[in-house]
């Protein structure tokens, strides 16, 4: 399908496509490649399943009493969701409480340790990027009396938790399942209350959500990112206008990664991060208080840098050949400091091109992984798959993790091994090439597709045998020849 020349104007108010930005869209989504580029805004009632019963439960609250219990994971994407539904449902006159689990000792899932003192009979405890996985934890809170809706993208692992409510894409399958964890909430609350839809501090979390967790910048993705480049963050205030600011060319062109970089890893995870503090970051309306905060948190960042590049020099040295011979990273280090596994696996993939798995011990022997994926591997379907050795699996396509117990690093290394033969996959793909030219256009030309992303990845040419992909910088733009795939 082809379209006219005009057609994204009324769309995208800052470029036309050029013609050369239109082929590459006519050869990566040929039956519709405007809206999958930039689709419409989403009916988001109807977007998502068991919507109608968090509205159903949202007003019974309302005439019984009681409290929601905003129980979120302890990620971007988790806490950016708390800060969307703490906000809505407090501007809509609930009683909110928020919980997130302790990175350092508490296991995956909802806890009934976490909640006892929390979560009352009568009470709403809704989940955010979580839970869809956790059945002990739900069925605890069911016997204690509470109401249960639980918002989560992550894959579905069967026997489902008895929730009375399950708000999760992978129930209906894309567009759907490429929203974040954060989005999902974001759509479910919306539809009940249409007064918060595109609200900038709204867009703000979302982006800065998705971006982080690595989800597909495709579809809905793609509108609501839109819809962020278009606020007027003047208008944003303390931690919210801290944290926009910081985006890098975000009116113009700019990648997931440049934002990573950026954003979420100043943010960070772990000892001295702010990943503990980005909820009330995030609330705080004193902008200059917030801007020494993110000064403080360069600095950390810079120097968990320097503790990365040591841990990353060692487990390069540590990489499994049996696993290697597979197309993946397997790597077991004794101790990675809290919060950096996922940052290594990440970095890992980036830099071999291949999907990682990185594994270390905690007290009393426990096991505990972080899983990123390259090419078509799907980390939380590979893991989920093997739900009988670990206590606890879950994530999505690109970015998993487990814990276990009773089981010993040589054993676990043969069962993943052994997994790995057989998972069927092509773990380290084809490099993507868009169009095929005789000579190198202006790489300006394709600027005006930015985002770059997950599944959406930056413009690539061959001329000869050569293939050149494009380089986004803040300030600029050019072709290298490389077979990465500037994910």
């Amino acid at each position: 399908m082809r379209f006219s020349e005009d057609a994204p104007t009324s769309q995208r108010g800052r470029c036309r496509l050029t013609h050369l930005a239109r082929k590459v869209l006519e050869s990566r989504f040929p039956n519709n490649p405007l809206d999958e580029w930039l689709p419409p805004a989403p009916d988001w009632s109807h977007a998502l399943p068991d919507i109608d019963i968090l509205k159903h439960e949202l007003a019974a609250l309302r005439k019984r009493g009681g409290k929601i219990v905003l129980y979120g994971h302890d990620d971007m994407d988790g806490i950016t969701g708390i800060y969307i539904g703490q906000r809505i449902l407090e501007g809509e006159g609930y009683r909110v409480v928020t919980l997130m689990p302790r990175r350092v000792t508490d296991d995956y899932g909802l806890l009934p340790q976490r909640m006892e003192e929390l979560l009352l009979p009568g009470d709403l405890l809704l989940t955010v990027d979580y839970g869809c996985s956790s059945v002990s934890g739900v069925e605890w809170a069911v016997e204690r009396g509470a109401r249960v809706v639980i918002t989560d993208h992550h894959t579905l692992n069967h026997p489902l938790p008895p929730a009375h409510g399950m708000i999760n894409p992978q129930r209906l399958g894309p567009p759907a399942t490429y929203l974040a964890g954060c989005s999902v909430l974001y759509a479910a609350l919306v539809s009940i209350y249409p007064r918060w839809i595109n609200q900038p501090e709204l867009l703000t979390a979302i982006s800065i959500g998705t971006v982080s967790d690595r989800v597909p910048f495709l579809s809905w993705n793609r509108y609501l990112l839109e819809e962020f480049r278009k606020i007027d963050i003047s208008k944003l205030k303390g931690g919210l206008a801290v944290l926009a600011e910081n985006w890098p060319a975000r009116e113009r062109a700019w990648t997931g990664s440049m934002v990573r970089h950026a954003v979420t890893s100043v943010v960070g995870k772990g000892e001295d991060s702010g990943i503990d503090i980005l909820l009330d970051f995030m609330n705080d309306d004193n902008y200059a208080q917030c801007l020494k905060i993110w000064k403080r948190l360069k600095k950390n960042s810079r120097q968990r840098t320097h503790v990365l590049s040591e841990i990353f020099s060692r487990a390069m040295q540590r990489r499994d050949d049996q696993a290697s011979a597979y197309g993946m990273n397997l790597v077991y280090l004794d101790y990675i400091p809290d919060g950096m596994g996922g940052t290594l696996a990440s970095k890992m993939t980036r830099i071999t091109s291949r999907g990682t798995i990185i594994v270390s011990r905690r007290e009393h022997g426990k096991l505990v992984g972080e899983a990123r994926s390259y090419g078509d591997w799907d980390m939380a379907g590979f893991l989920v798959s093997m739900g009988s050795i670990f206590k606890n699996a879950g994530g999505h396509r690109m970015a998993a993790g487990f814990s276990c117990e009773g089981i010993a690093w040589g054993e676990l290394r043969e069962q993943l091994l052994s997994k790995m033969a057989e998972y069927p996959v092509d773990p380290v793909p084809m490099p993507h090439i868009d169009l095929v030219v005789d000579e190198l256009p202006d790489p300006a030309e394709f600027l005006c597709l930015a985002p770059f992303g997950g599944k959406f990845l930056p413009p690539a040419v061959k001329k000869g045998t050569m293939r050149y992909l494009m380089n986004i910088g803040e300030n600029s733009v050019s072709w290298f020849i490389t077979e990465e795939s500037g994910d």
